[in-house]
């Protein structure tokens, strides 16, 4: 429920409240007041009577009236005591009951007017709150409506991240939520440039070192001969920091805004079988098969570094981790598919989660944690799902889900 529409029903029960209040008083005023009018007009007249008895006038009733003495009084008006009551049966009268020279009297009057009048009453008081009630609705649309104007424009400065935000300058409430706003806005951005930053300098001055190290591991490795044990040792060194400036690359792009990334079109297919070769010494010699269904040619609108490292980062778990089976690269124009036969993710790691890939006892894992594949497919546009069991994981990208201005999925 709206805050609009909390307003609005607010207004309307108040106004129900204070009008059914106003109503049950007016109608017991309104009881009140025939009460005090009738017994005062039957006092007077009986006063009138008495007077005239005392006299030995001979009286006149008016019309709407009767008079009776103790003996002519029909048998139900005998119990009543000495003044006004009101009948109901079996037609609405009011009832004097009056003495005069020692003794009784009964002086009867018609109240069928007031009666009648009184239903008419409580209609025009039944009407008067329906008006009130719909008055309610209308002032509290209107009220409502000008209290959310404020909160509105600034929300919209807020989503589109106006500078500066409206109402900063103003004394009252709006004023404070505004100033709220851009000092959290502020400390978010001064965190993020900091984030920023960091990932930027140590990308930078991890690449010199990096370089180094792989260059050296190139040099040795081709000086090497083919039957020494150090061969191998060295080939993992050159690909591991290989596979470390892609992922410091990554990093980078990953530090910046999604709208600022370059895309171009990307053929998947390529990349797919490019990251199923890296692929193929994680498994050494585990009997496990590695295919690739890819039936069509797929191409996207995207980056491709990104989109690589997506890719590489899960196929390699699910090489690392498979020690028997298959693992299944499928791809199509809309989904990328890999599916392995391991062990699954463990029941204390959420895919959704900031946890890392589980380290493997026997391989050093030199990969992305899955919180940020899960962040780099945010910045592809990409979703990502994930079905794990003890039978095997399968980790799918939806690419079709993604936003137009990021993804768009050809098939050729």
């Amino acid at each position: 429920m709206t805050l609009k529409t909390r307003i609005t029903i607010s207004f309307v029960l108040l106004m129900a409240a204070v009008m059914l209040l106003v109503a049950s008083v007016a109608h017991l005023a309104y009881v009140a007041m025939e009460q005090y009018i009738f017994g005062e007009s039957m006092r007077n007249e009986a006063q009138w009577l008495a007077l005239a008895l005392q006299q030995g006038y001979a009286l006149e009733v008016p019309p709407g009236r009767q008079l009776y003495d103790a003996l002519s009084v029909p048998q139900a008006l005998r119990n009543y005591p000495l003044g006004v009551h009101e009948l109901d049966q079996p037609e609405p009268w009011h009832l004097l009951v009056f003495e005069s020279n020692d003794q009784r009297y009964y002086l009867l009057q018609d109240s069928t007017y007031f009666e009648h009048l009184e239903p008419m009453v409580d209609a025009f008081m039944l009407l008067i709150v329906v008006l009130c009630i719909v008055s309610a609705f209308w002032i509290g649309r209107l009220t409502s409506a000008r209290v959310i104007a404020p909160i509105k424009q600034l929300a919209d400065a807020v989503e589109h991240q106006a500078q500066p935000l409206p109402f900063e300058q103003a004394s009252d409430e709006m004023g404070q939520l505004a100033r709220a706003f851009a000092a959290h806005k502020h400390t978010l951005e001064q965190f993020l440039q900091r984030e920023q930053a960091f990932a930027s300098d140590a990308s930078h001055e991890l690449r010199t070192p990096l370089a180094i190290i792989g260059g050296a591991a190139e040099t040795i490795a081709h000086q090497l001969p083919t039957d020494s044990r150090l061969l191998g040792s060295a080939e993992r060194i050159v690909r591991t920091t290989e596979e470390m400036q892609r992922q410091l690359s990554c990093l980078l792009l990953l530090s910046r805004a999604p709208e600022t990334i370059a895309h171009t079109k990307v053929s998947l297919r390529p990349l797919v079988e490019e990251c199923v070769t890296r692929a193929r010494p994680w498994l050494g010699q585990k009997p496990v098969a590695l295919h690739l269904d890819a039936p069509e040619e797929v191409t996207l609108h995207t980056n491709a570094e990104l989109a690589r490292s997506v890719i590489w980062n899960l196929l390699r778990n699910a090489c690392q981790y498979t020690q028997q089976g298959q693992v299944r690269i499928s791809l199509s124009a809309s989904r990328l598919a890999i599916a392995d036969t391991g062990p699954g993710l463990p029941p204390e790691l959420n895919p959704h989660g900031a946890e890392r890939f589980a380290p493997s006892v026997s391989q050093g894992g030199e990969g992305l944690g899955l919180s940020i594949v899960l962040r780099i497919a945010e910045h592809l546009g990409w979703q990502m799902q994930v079905d794990s069991s003890e039978h095997g994981c399968c980790f799918t990208l939806l690419m079709g889900h993604s936003s137009p201005a990021l993804a768009n999925t050809d098939a050729k």
